[in-house]
């Protein structure tokens, strides 16, 4: 055994570090490939993504948001806030969770089709370990929310829209380059790389084409609501 496969063997034993994502991301792939975990890395997912949108939502000004809100009284007013921050805090918990499982789902039939031999499971715990970044994505922009007068809850400020202040599809557009998505997507090619054992083509094929595909879906989403505004 040379030092290349001695040096692989012992990170393969140790345990994927969630936060070692940052800086280690292809030592925890390597870690997680042979020993993948979910339960309580998706717990402590879900901790912080609920506590990333709740401090984010409370900068929310809904008044300034929804302007027909200031006919509303006190009481009224404070049921619509508190009712409309918990929607988002549910959101935080669940779009993890469906995001994580949607993705495992579609790489697992990529990965069937192409006959390469990875299981669900791993895949699920490549995601969740992923889907870190996207949390420092919320708590960035939820403390930039600060220095913001009436931030729009919908753009955040680490995306192009941030400085461009589109509406529409192009809005949509815009926003989805965003700096923690773009490292999202080059942490996915290169998960699907060691994890699934993908060419280096089809990972990066896979998840840029998933990228074009949503984004163009929301842009064309955004395009028929503006039509139908306007009428």
């Amino acid at each position: 055994m040379n030092e290349e496969e001695k040096e692989q063997q012992e990170i393969s034993l140790e345990k994927p570090s969630l936060f070692g994502m940052f800086l280690e991301p292809k030592k925890q792939f390597e870690r997680l490939k042979d020993n993948p975990i979910i339960l309580v890395p998706f717990i402590i997912i879900a901790v912080l993504t609920t506590i990333g949108m709740f401090v984010m939502m409370s900068q929310i000004d809904f008044i300034a948001q929804a302007p027909e809100l200031a006919n509303m009284g006190e009481d009224e007013l404070m049921f619509v806030t508190i009712f409309t921050q918990v929607i988002f805090v549910i959101t935080g918990i669940l779009a993890p969770a469906v995001s994580i499982l949607v993705s495992s789902f579609v790489y697992f039939m990529v990965a069937k089709i192409v006959k390469n031999d990875v299981s669900f499971k791993q895949l699920f715990s490549m995601n969740t370990f992923i889907y870190i970044i996207s949390i420092l994505g919320i708590f960035v922009n939820a403390l930039a929310f600060f220095a913001v007068d009436n931030p729009d809850p919908e753009v955040y400020l680490t995306s192009l829209n941030s400085m461009i202040g589109a509406d529409g599809a192009l809005g949509v557009l815009f926003t989805s380059i965003e700096i923690f998505s773009i490292w999202n997507i080059i942490l996915t090619a290169i998960g699907l790389q060691i994890v699934a054992k993908f060419s280096k083509g089809l990972s990066w094929g896979l998840v840029i084409g998933i990228f074009v595909v949503l984004t163009g879906f929301s842009m064309a989403t955004a395009g028929v609501a503006e039509m139908i505004g306007t009428l």
